[in-house]
């Protein structure tokens, strides 16, 4: 045995120098061999180029990226640790931990704790910690936890945890914390818990504390709702428009064609009334305050103020006379007592009326009528109540 080592020992040292050369060779040949190669199946890099793959335009199925990932086109799974760059197409399912951008087409699913841009038109879902940027169009569901930007229209949903941009034309859905923006034409239902704004026609519906559309078809729901032409809705406490086709529900209503009067008035329940009303479209609101409560004289508790708003419907009888029907609310504020039989805790009244306002010119009008007040001692649901006629009467200017 020792014989036969000693005689296969020169063969065995020449073949270990030739496997060390072949291997020495194919390090040095391996880049140019990558380069030349179009697409290889997987691709395994720690930071481009120290790659399997080092060649950025080489497509793959499945790149794997510890620090940063650069390729060609990609058909399949992706996940990087830190951030990467697809030169061409994507197709699948990419995973990325801060930042990754796709230059051409995104057709899949993307999860990325940063930013994600997309070059070129995409489709899928995205969900980001921070922020996805589409510079063109994109069809699916974007999901972010500061902002969602596309350039150039969008369909599906983009919901956010700041602000929606879009540059192009819209929908279906627009939710976010702060706000929604839309550039052009929107079709659907923007949320937002302070503002919506839509630059052309919005076909749908409004829902946040300022609303702003250009023109739109559909409703708005908010504390202030703006638009220039609208066919439909609008509820808030003020309801701006140049023209409107529809109802203006909200404690003041304007419009180019409307009207605003000062009002004064007195009735049974409370004695001194001012306030202000607006007509849109024959709707009539009033805003108004009171005080003395004449149906609590006999308790000695008149000392109360009075927040009132009524709405109603105006319906014309000729050119100076007018008959409203209206439903309203009353606030009570009753001066504090010691007296424990008199009431003297907030409560509230609902009424129902019916008047005629007869105009002397252009700038007066007398305006009087009768019916129901329902008054609650409470606001709870074991409030004691207490239904009453009522009658009024007062001036109007305008």
């Amino acid at each position: 045995m020792i014989k036969i080592r000693k005689k296969n020992f020169p063969i065995r040292v020449m073949q270990t120098k030739a496997a060390a050369v072949f291997l020495v060779l194919l390090m040095m040949l391996a880049p140019h061999i990558c380069l030349a190669a179009d697409h290889h199946p997987v691709s395994v890099q720690l930071f481009h180029p120290v790659a399997t793959s080092p060649n950025p335009e080489t497509s793959t199925n499945v790149r794997l990226a510890l620090l940063y990932g650069r390729s060609g086109s990609i058909q399949g799974f992706d996940a990087t640790g830190v951030a990467s760059i697809t030169g061409g197409d994507f197709t699948g399912v990419q995973l990325t931990g801060l930042f990754s951008r796709v230059r051409g087409s995104f057709t899949g699913m993307s999860f990325n704790f940063g930013v994600q841009s997309h070059q070129g038109p995409a489709t899928g879902i995205q969900f980001t910690g921070l922020a996805n940027f589409n510079e063109d169009f994109f069809a699916g569901a974007q999901f972010a936890g500061s902002l969602n930007y596309t350039h150039n229209g969008f369909v599906g949903a983009q919901i956010s945890g700041l602000m929606n941009l879009n540059d192009g034309y819209g929908g279906y859905l627009q939710a976010s914390s702060v706000a929604n923006v839309n550039v052009k034409a929107f079709g659907g239902v923007q949320m937002a818990a302070l503002m919506n704004f839509a630059g052309d026609e919005t076909f749908g519906a409004q829902l946040a504390l300022l609303n702003y559309s250009s023109q739109m078809e559909g409703a708005q729901f908010g504390l202030v709702n703006m638009t220039d032409e609208i066919s439909g809705l609008q509820i808030g406490v003020v309801n701006i428009s140049k023209r409107i086709k529809g109802m203006p529900l909200g404690l003041v209503n304007l419009t180019d064609d409307g009207r605003v009067d000062f009002v004064a008035y007195g009735s049974n329940l409370a004695l001194f009334n001012v306030g202000a009303r607006t007509v849109v479209n024959r709707w009539s609101s009033i805003v108004s305050m009171g005080y003395t409560d004449q149906s609590s004289v006999e308790n000695k508790a008149s000392n109360s103020g009075f927040l009132g708003w009524h709405f109603g419907r105006q319906f014309p009888i000729n050119q100076a006379l007018d008959l409203t029907v209206d439903a309203g609310y009353l606030h009570i504020i009753p001066k504090h007592y010691d007296d424990p039989d008199i009431n003297d805790e907030p409560h509230f009244a609902l009424q129902m009326r019916l008047f005629a306002d007869y105009r002397f010119g252009k700038t007066v009008a007398l305006f009087g009528g009768g019916g129901f007040s329902t008054i609650f001692s409470e606001y709870s649901t074991h409030a004691r109540s207490e239904t009453e006629a009522h009658v009024f009467g007062g001036i109007s200017l305008f």
